[in-house]
């Protein structure tokens, strides 16, 4: 087999579900959310790509974001709460070998910890010091300050 064909079989055997903060991926430019799929592809594929917001999109937002390829959910109170939730609802199920989760604050750090415990992390998060408190738990690290810088 060719050395590309090798690349996509090893990508496509680690299964990643993402779960990020509404608030981060909103930073982003719309130009600029292919690119960051496209650097979480290259670790393996997206089986469960989830967005959690706090208050109610307008119509255009969530079809853009389902357009993507991700599930915007809206929750009524504390986003912070279903993040957490639904991120150990994926460790613990067996069926993930990469956690990708986008933060904003440091509030997820539990979390991260418990998840890399059983599986490998990968954060998103705006800048390096942001991500700074985290680093010794996480395995890889996409930064939004980079992605833009690459584009």
């Amino acid at each position: 087999m060719t050395e590309k064909v090798l690349n996509i079989l090893r990508r496509q055997s680690k299964r990643i579900c993402c779960v990020s903060d509404g608030e981060l991926l909103e930073k982003i430019p719309p130009s600029s959310i292919e690119f960051l799929l496209e650097q979480i592809q290259e670790i393996g594929s997206i089986r469960k790509n989830i967005v959690v917001f706090d208050y109610q999109l307008k119509p255009e937002k969530s079809k853009f974001f389902i357009k993507k390829g991700f599930s915007p959910v809206i929750v009524p109170s504390d986003k912070d709460v279903y993040l957490a939730i639904e991120c150990l609802d994926i460790v613990n199920s067996q069926q993930t070998d990469i956690l990708c989760l986008g933060v904003i604050e440091e509030n997820q750090l539990p979390v991260v910890i418990s998840a890399r415990e059983k599986i490998d992390v990968l954060l998103i998060s705006q800048t390096k010091e942001d991500a700074k408190n985290y680093m010794p738990f996480i395995d890889y690290l996409v930064t939004i300050e980079d992605l833009l810088k690459k584009q």
